[in-house]
């Protein structure tokens, strides 16, 4: 056992909790408008220019775009393909899933100047996605299969590494990564459920705790200092708690039904939670504090927040690709 995973282990007691009562933010609220004649829209990542990426669906077709000073363009894909982009970096090459109808989606990545390239699969595997991409353009996702899914990486010419697995677990997957090479996700094996983990620019991977009595729990975001968010479950079922694992090996605890998805290079996250009734996306401070983000409308669902090192925020509510903006 590591010197590292051995103290990470033994910080798995000492988690501080750090959710509040939600506070309400000052915020600007703007409707990312999608592609034209589309009815649903999504904004997944932004980076630290105010580049977002996402999708828009016209016509029952998903089709990748990016939002940009109040535009939206389509990069376009191959031909009769469904595209979703999941994330972008600083350099504005964006990473998704093609799908064709009735076939399993494979992993692709768009450079700046739109051009696209289809990532490969694994022997063995029928379905690959991606999940992030990092500044050196490095592609990191899950290749899949009926009966497992591994943790996969892709360098900018396209070679495909399979990324490390701790001892003693068999499968995984990566929910994102961040601009100089972390990425996180989390792991499972006989006799295992979801275990989060950090992969390190190193190539290395770092177990992450538990929380005391935790079930299962796995990362969703992580950011160059290798500071991880996501969520954990604990005994007795009820939704999850939001966990934040630092880069210094301690922990802290959110509320009750918080889901951080994002967190930037300062320890802020973001995220949604449930309150007054509904879902509502919110802000986390490094110190903890809970900030209502607010809603233009009833929210019954909310997917993935993501926020970039000037704390503008980008997602998707109910069919609705948002930014935010805390002043």
């Amino acid at each position: 056992m590591s010197r590292r995973l051995s103290f990470a282990l033994s910080t798995a007691l000492l988690a501080t909790v750090v959710g509040t009562a939600p506070a309400h933010a000052d915020t600007t609220i703007i409707n990312l408008v999608g592609l034209p004649g589309g009815h649903s829209h999504r904004a997944m990542s932004i980076n630290d220019s105010g580049l977002a990426v996402g999708s828009s669906i016209v016509r029952d077709v998903t089709r990748a775009v990016k939002f940009d000073g109040g535009r939206v363009t389509e990069l376009v894909g191959p031909d009769g393909a469904s595209v979703g982009l999941t994330a972008v970096n600083n350099h504005g090459a964006a990473v998704g899933t093609s799908t064709f109808p009735g076939v399993g989606g494979n992993a692709i990545r768009f450079d700046p100047d739109g051009k696209y390239s289809v990532l490969s699969t694994p022997f063995g595997y029928n379905y690959t996605r991606a999940a992030g991409i990092d500044d050196n353009g490095i592609t990191y996702g899950v290749a899949a299969r009926n009966d497992n899914s591994i943790p996969v990486s892709w360098r900018q010419n396209g070679a495909l590494t399979a990324m490390k697995l701790p001892a003693g677990f068999t499968g995984g997957s990566v929910a994102s990564a961040s601009p100089n090479g972390y990425a996180a996700g989390f792991v499972y094996g006989p006799g295992q459920d979801w275990v989060p983990v950090r992969w390190n620019p190193d190539h290395s991977v770092t177990v992450l705790p538990l929380p005391a009595g935790g079930v299962r729990s796995r990362a969703s975001a992580v950011n160059r200092n290798g500071d991880v968010v996501g969520t954990a479950d604990l005994p007795g079922g009820g939704g999850p708690y939001g966990v934040r694992w630092n880069a210094d090996g301690s922990m802290n605890m959110y509320g009750h039904m918080d889901e951080p998805t994002g967190v930037n290079d300062h320890g802020i996250a973001v995220g949604y939670g449930w309150a007054d009734g509904q879902w509502r996306p919110f802000r986390w401070t490094r110190e903890g504090e809970k900030l209502d983000l607010g809603l233009l409308s009833l929210a019954p669902s909310i997917e993935k927040l993501a926020i970039n090192n000037d704390g503008v925020i980008v997602g998707s509510v109910w069919g609705t690709a948002y930014k935010w903006i805390v002043s």
